[in-house]
């Protein structure tokens, strides 16, 4: 299910963020869901979403829709009073309430050592199911990350859609999140390959555990792409989130 938060901010003198705020954001979103004493972690359990001692990973976020913003240096100035947000996960009617109860009228703070900003979850609204066929056109609201394993290589090399042999790359993904949701691998599908660029591709990089040790920069890409496949499959990426690393806001696609 999806579902669109409205941000309120709690006090309009602090409204400067980092430009660089998706792990912080991303951080909050895992603390949420993963709250131990909560009904949506009880239910996620007992319905085999994930287990006791593991923590739930299978949602995507958006980045916040700010209306009214302004850029100076590596800070954005939040003009607006109210911004939204999207999040997505499983596709499972009793997850809604959950998910509602769980951030309604929730207070936070966003931000790093240096600019914080304070939301209230004023609103959360479910968005409503679209119809999905095997032919779909998508809009990344996040950056969307892929990566190859490279021989003899410690890290990962990370993938342009502009690359050759992308699309193999990137249904195989869909394919393990159809795996991991539904307990079984999808039917081979004849369609796979079927990917097109539809808007030039620009890079975003994204910096995790910013300040500390393990401080590490991610690269996604902003895009518009055409799919072809099986309507289950571009189902799984919609609500879960196209490519890797969805947890930390990456691949939250919007349908055109």
């Amino acid at each position: 299910m999806r579902y669109k938060l409205t941000l309120k901010l709690f006090d309009p003198h602090r409204n400067i963020l980092p430009v660089n705020y998706q792990f912080e954001l991303g951080s909050w979103f895992y603390r949420m869901v993963n709250q131990q004493d909560s009904a949506l972690h009880a239910y996620l359990v007992s319905s085999g979403y994930v287990k006791t001692e593991e923590p739930f990973r299978n949602y995507v976020f958006s980045h916040l829709m700010v209306p009214d913003r302004k850029i100076e240096g590596d800070r954005l100035l939040i003009q607006s009073e109210r911004v939204g947000l999207i999040f997505s996960t499983i596709p499972d009617e009793s997850l809604a309430p959950l998910v509602i109860e769980c951030f309604k009228k929730i207070h936070f703070l966003l931000g790093d050592r240096i600019s914080q900003v304070s939301f209230l979850v004023e609103t959360v609204e479910r968005l409503p199911d679209p119809d999905f066929t095997d032919k779909m056109t998508f809009k990344t609201v996040s950056p969307l990350h892929l990566t190859m394993k490279v021989k003899d290589r410690k890290n990962e090399q990370f993938l342009s859609p502009e690359i050759s042999g992308y699309a193999r790359f990137f249904y195989e993904n869909l394919q393990q999140k159809f795996r991991l949701l539904n307990g079984f691998d999808h039917p081979h599908d004849p369609l796979i390959g079927k990917f097109k660029l539809r808007s030039p591709v620009t890079q975003k990089g994204i910096t995790v555990h910013s300040g500390n040790s393990g401080q590490n920069k991610l690269i996604g890409y902003q895009l518009r792409f055409r799919l072809q496949a099986d309507p289950e499959l571009l189902k799984v990426g919609y609500y879960l989130g196209f490519g890797e690393k969805n947890h930390l806001g990456f691949g939250c696609c919007e349908i055109l």
